[in-house]
């Protein structure tokens, strides 16, 4: 057997232990125990045994984001959903980032470098506005004839 029918399989199982919680993790280990000895490899064996071994940790949920990381969210979605001119909402972008750090400050250290981390996507989208990849012209007017017709 490929690897890559071995890590389908294993993907598979890992959605369904997400779905169905930890009493999903016993037949998932069983199945790709069995599957195993059907590797190519001893490096594909010892990869897919490591593999096996995550699997009860898909079953733990994930923790909900703190009240400070929603705050955070909150924000850069704002800035994310803002409408206007590149420079308006350049200015946003801005805005939203330092409200982003000014939360991040209140923060726990262990949540603080997550909630900071929020900005990076908002500082790529002020780069792009401020200096795009390619000409934006805005969205198509309706009633602007398209490539040759009229």
């Amino acid at each position: 057997m490929q690897f890559r029918e071995f890590s389908a399989a294993f993907n598979t199982a890992k959605r369904r232990i997400q779905r169905e919680g930890v009493d999903a993790v016993g037949s998932a280990e069983t199945q790709l125990q069995a599957m195993l000895a059907e590797l190519e490899s001893d490096e594909d064996r010892r990869v897919g045994a490591n593999l096996i071994k995550r699997l009860p940790r898909y079953a733990v949920p994930a923790e909900p984001p703190s009240a400070l990381m929603l705050e955070a969210m909150a924000v850069e979605r704002a800035a994310f959903e803002s409408r206007g001119t590149a420079e308006e909402r350049v200015a946003v972008m801005a805005e939203a980032r330092r409200r982003i750090f000014e939360i991040a400050e209140r923060a726990p250290a262990d949540d603080a470098p997550s909630i900071r981390g929020l900005t990076r996507g908002l500082e790529h989208l002020e780069e792009t506005l401020r200096d795009p990849y390619w000409p934006f012209d805005g969205p198509d007017d309706p009633e602007r004839p398209r490539d040759g017709a009229s």
